[in-house]
């Protein structure tokens, strides 16, 4: 009996209050899209959402802490205790409730996303600390020596009543966050190249198919293979300097992230390196036609490709010719 009301105490305890309210949110979102789009479409719109709201809430965190601490990240740790309930937590919560919503249309219709989602689920949720419930009683978070909330930080709360822990209840041990940073540093550089996939895909049959074409795949190349590996590095020497259950399991899970990301970035790289081409499926011409047409483009690219490869050349002129009028 005395467990059963210990285990309802956490249910309703804001460790699932949290992400149960932004899955709702996310729910809603899903149902709504569903209205107004066919199904394949409605996903792709709430994916959209989230790309945006994770990019910005990211990018707005980060940039502000950054100027806060004097145009400079040093002195912030990846994987440090953080108070729950603060932005940062809401950051991730947010991106991992989105996660748990969209696996059932990744099942259905992107196969290929599901392990990525099952990943994302399980990384957030293990810097947010809800490992702590899982069956093998592991004291990796070493709960008991946390640091308790003192009142002044009341201030760092959104929504304090709902979802944060009263700071002066001294009567419950305090789930803090290891890694707030870390999170939405991730959020912030994955969500970088998702959001450039997105334009691309926007303007997929348009006048500027091919400019927003090459910007994600510059972009997305720059985050997985510049930005993403600095990241694993620092999160790996925070590992092994600290080497405790939670930082191997979570350098596990990122470096898994990581290969899932690069197996998708090499997907859409391997076309372009075979054929030389941005987007081998386009009729022969049509690359050097869209830059004849698009001067300025055209001197842009000319830094990096020569003269003698952009032209349209005789063959070009020929198959026009022969074209029958009308």
């Amino acid at each position: 009996m005395l467990d059963g009301i210990v285990n309802l105490e956490v249910l309703f305890s804001w460790h699932f209050r949290l992400p149960l309210f932004w899955v709702s949110v996310w729910t809603v979102a899903e149902l709504v899209a569903l209205r107004m789009y066919p199904i394949r479409q409605s996903c792709k719109k709430v994916s959209l959402l989230h790309c945006i709201v994770a990019f910005v809430l990211s990018a707005s965190w980060l940039g502000y802490h950054f100027v806060k601490n004097g145009f400079t990240f040093e002195g912030f740790t990846l994987t440090d205790y953080e108070y729950p309930g603060t932005f940062q937590h809401h950051i991730v919560s947010i991106s991992m409730a989105y996660f748990i919503v969209d696996m059932p249309f990744a099942i259905a219709f992107h196969r290929t996303f599901i392990l990525h989602h099952l990943l994302c689920i399980w990384a957030f949720g293990t810097i947010q600390g809800y490992l702590r419930y899982w069956p093998f009683n592991m004291n990796f978070m070493e709960w008991e020596d946390a640091p308790a909330v003192t009142p002044w930080n009341v201030k760092q709360y959104i929504l304090v009543k709902f979802f944060g822990q009263d700071p002066n209840d001294k009567t419950k041990q305090m789930q803090l966050l290891m890694g707030g940073f870390n999170g939405v540093f991730n959020l912030f550089m994955a969500e970088l190249g998702g959001l450039f996939f997105h334009i691309s895909r926007a303007f997929q049959g348009t006048e500027w198919e091919m400019p927003s074409r090459g910007a994600f795949v510059l972009m997305f190349t720059f985050s997985r293979c510049y930005m993403w590996p600095i990241y694993i590095r620092h999160l790996y020497t925070e590992a092994f300097e600290k080497m405790t259950a939670f930082h191997l399991i979570g350098g596990s899970l990122e470096t898994a992230l990581f290969l899932t990301n690069l197996h998708f970035l090499w997907k859409n790289v391997y076309p372009i390196l075979k054929s030389g081409r941005l987007m081998p499926k386009k009729p022969e011409y049509y690359h050097r036609e869209w830059l004849h047409n698009h001067r300025g483009w055209r001197k842009l690219v000319r830094i990096f490709v020569s003269r003698e490869k952009l032209a349209l050349g005789e063959d070009y002129r020929k198959a026009g010719a022969e074209e029958p009028a009308g």
